[in-house]
C-alpha cells in the first residue's frame, strides 16, 4: 500500500483515497468513541492526513499510522476543551467574586456555596486552592509548599479546579456567559 502512495502525483491521490476509503469505518468508529462533535471531526480528520503528508515518508504502516494517530489527536481534542472550560470556569468565578457590579448579597452566596463546595474537595486539593486563591501564592510557592514539582502545579490545580467546578455546577451554579 506504501508504494501506491509514493508514486507519482496521481497515484499519490489514488493510494490515499483507497487508503481512506479502507480507513472510512475505523476512523469513523474512533470519531465516535471519543465523541468528537461532527464539526470538529472533519477538522481533526484533515489534520491527521495533512501531517501525514508530511511524514509519509517515514511511515511503514500507514493506516495503523493514520488510526493511531487520529486516536491521540482525539485524547489531546479533549484536553484542550477541559483546560478552556475550567480556565473559563476559574476566571468567571473569580469575576464574580471581585466584581463590584455584583450585589454584595449574590457575592456573599457565592462565597458561601464556593466555601461549602471546596469542603467536600480532598484535603489535598482544599489546600492547592486555598494557597493559590485565598492567599495568592504563585504555582511554584504552592508546589514547593505542597511538595508538588513546579512543573506539574499547574496540571494538578487544573484537576482540583475541574473538581470544584463540577461540585458548584452539581449545587446549581450556572456562571453568567457573555456573548
Amino acid at each position: 500500500m506504501a508504494t501506491l502512495i509514493s508514486n507519482g502525483p496521481r497515484r499519490h491521490e489514488d493510494g490515499l483515497a483507497q487508503l481512506l476509503a479502507a480507513l472510512e469505518r475505523d476512523l469513523a468508529r474512533t470519531l465516535s468513541r471519543f465523541r468528537i462533535p461532527a464539526q470538529d471531526a472533519e477538522d481533526l480528520v484533515q489534520e491527521t492526513l495533512l501531517l501525514f503528508l508530511t511524514k509519509q515518508a517515514e511511515v511503514r504502516d500507514p493506516g495503523a499510522w493514520i488510526s493511531t494517530t487520529l486516536r491521540n489527536r482525539c485524547v489531546v481534542y479533549w484536553r484542550r476543551r477541559r483546560r478552556v472550560l475550567v480556565e473559563s470556569f476559574d476566571e468567571t468565578l473569580i469575576d464574580s467574586l471581585a466584581s463590584e457590579a455584583e450585589p454584595e448579597q449574590t457575592r456573599r452566596q457565592l462565597a458561601r456555596d464556593l466555601s461549602s463546595a471546596i469542603s467536600t474537595l480532598p484535603a489535598r486539593c482544599r489546600s492547592i486552592l486555598k494557597l493559590r486563591y485565598a492567599l495568592g501564592c504563585e504555582g511554584g510557592e504552592v508546589a514547593e509548599r505542597m511538595g508538588y514539582r513546579e512543573s506539574s502545579i499547574r496540571q494538578v490545580t487544573n484537576r482540583c479546579i475541574s473538581a470544584l467546578s463540577v461540585k458548584m455546577l452539581a449545587g446549581g451554579y450556572r456562571p453568567e456567559v457573555s456573548a
